[in-house]
């Protein structure tokens, strides 16, 4: 990102907005993000000494503590979370008002980070930014696919696509889809097994089970249990049995006969797909045009 020049590190002000942006940067927002002085003058190629300085003499002119600091960890007071919190919002506006003000001719450039979870990050997600970093050249893209959950503000992620049975409340979220999710097995297995015909037709059969996500599931004798859906839908296309796969992950091979659906409608979704960024009065276009093909995309698969 482009610095905004300042008239030198010792003489910034307040009323200064893009010095305030390199003091909150340099301060308590960078050891809010890394946890200690060294670590944040790591991250700013910045000595640990000169770190302390800056949030010392940024507390001096507050006049208030920010950090409580002992010879073994630094921990953010009260107040120095408030200040975290909206310095944090203040870096995001400020990054969207360069990326909006450079992107004037409506060129979609700069970087996009993207975060999703892992498998529908690869199936998903990946595909249609492969499309969008094909159509504009000087657009950077940085995509991670994990499970775990993801703090946008301190990873700087800019859209995350999420499965969530509930909303934060602060980001902006423009639903996709519904998780939609069914039972499937290979045809091999169902010629072999004969296909249920209701839910307590399941107790008769062998089943496939994900234990990583929501079920439906439950009757039935579980001959392969795995925390890996990839590994599920494996076993039910080699004929093991019958398994709860996502719509998104059966879909093509429900297409090619590999997989069938059986009990068509009886998982009842639960959640839905979502793409979040921060609320901002400066939506950077790369954003704007990411999320857009997300719907797009969502819009043609609907039902």
């Amino acid at each position: 990102m482009r610095k905004i020049p300042c008239q030198g590190r010792a003489e910034r002000s307040v009323n200064a907005v893009g010095c305030v942006h390199d003091e909150v940067r340099d301060s308590v927002v960078a050891i809010a993000d890394c946890g200690s002085f060294a670590a944040a003058g790591a991250r700013l190629g910045l000595t640990p000494s000169a770190v302390s300085k800056t949030v010392t003499r940024v507390e001096a002119r507050l006049g208030i503590r920010l950090l409580q600091r002992t010879t073994r960890r630094v921990a953010l007071t009260d107040a120095g979370e408030a200040y975290v919190v909206r310095g944090r919002q203040l870096l995001a506006d400020f990054e969207g008002l360069e990326r909006e003000t450079s992107s004037r001719d409506e060129t979609i450039r700069g970087t996009l980070r993207v975060s999703a979870p892992a498998v529908y990050g690869s199936v998903k997600v990946a595909p249609l930014l492969t499309v969008l970093a094909s159509k504009h050249p000087a657009l950077d893209v940085h995509l991670t696919c994990d499970d775990r959950l993801v703090d946008m503000v301190v990873e700087r992620i800019d859209v995350g696509v999420r499965i969530l049975s509930t909303l934060p409340a602060e980001f902006v979220a423009r639903e996709l889809t519904e998780d939609r999710r069914g039972l499937y097995a290979s045809p091999a297995y169902l010629r072999r097994a004969g296909t249920p015909r209701t839910l307590d037709d399941l107790a008769s059969h062998a089943l496939v089970v994900y234990s990583g996500g929501p079920t439906t599931v439950r009757r039935g004798r579980v001959v392969f249990a795995t925390d890996n859906i990839l590994a599920a839908r494996e076993a039910a296309r080699g004929g093991l049995g019958i398994a709860e796969l996502p719509e998104y992950l059966a879909r093509d091979d429900a297409a090619a006969v590999a997989l069938r659906e059986v009990l068509p409608g009886v998982v009842p979704p639960t959640r839905k797909i979502y793409a979040l960024y921060l609320p901002s009065r400066y939506l950077p276009p790369q954003v704007r045009a990411f999320v857009d093909l997300l719907v797009r995309d969502a819009k043609s698969r609907a039902p």
